[in-house]
């Protein structure tokens, strides 16, 4: 199993904005996955004002933290390390292509997802609460946006599912003002028990 292409920017580059900096867990997908989550896209019919994900946006989020003092990330890595090395690498099946209306967000997502994926989130959620960090506790709903603002879209009526070995576990930053993501560390998950 590999740790993902993305390079984690050093986190003295880490910046935040007046309230806080707007981090996430995610899964970022191997260039093989991101190969085939980019041609599963290019199968949607998208119309202005459609905005498609770059490429080296690609990820499924799995912890969105808002409001985050710079403090704490150490506190974020300790606990990616931690969970990471507990975590089984498990294989992800995304074989839903749908629309959130609302929003505008078109994405894929997994049908079944995996108890491994669950329970990663549950992990996640549980440590990033008991170390009283700021997150969103909404209902987990996994999965890869690949355009906003695209209420007008129509996915793909039949297509291959994609599918994606999570096999490492990252922490990212939104930078505020540039809209890219930035990894600020990536830890491998522990080989299948």
């Amino acid at each position: 199993m590999s740790v993902p292409s993305v390079q984690p920017d050093p986190w003295p580059a880490a910046r935040s904005g007046r309230d806080g900096m707007r981090l996430f867990f995610a899964l970022w997908p191997q260039p093989s996955a991101r190969a085939a989550l980019m041609q599963h896209a290019g199968q949607w019919r998208f119309s202005a004002p459609a905005r498609p994900t770059p490429s080296d946006k690609l990820h499924l989020t799995l912890l969105f933290m808002d409001g985050v003092p710079e403090s704490s990330l150490q506190v974020l890595a300790d606990i990616g390390q931690h969970i990471a090395a507990q975590a089984p690498g498990f294989r992800l099946q995304l074989d839903t292509a749908a629309l959130w209306p609302r929003g505008g967000i078109a994405y894929l997502a997994p049908s079944q997802p995996p108890r491994e994926l669950a329970s990663l989130r549950q992990a996640l959620l549980d440590a990033v609460r008991q170390a009283g960090v700021p997150h969103d506790a909404r209902a987990f709903r996994p999965h890869v946006t690949l355009a906003r603002r695209a209420q007008a879209a129509l996915p793909p009526e039949a297509f291959v599912p994609v599918a994606w070995l999570a096999d490492a576990l990252s922490l990212a930053q939104s930078v505020p003002g540039s809209g890219r993501y930035a990894v600020l560390d990536n830890w491998r998950l522990a080989q299948g028990r």
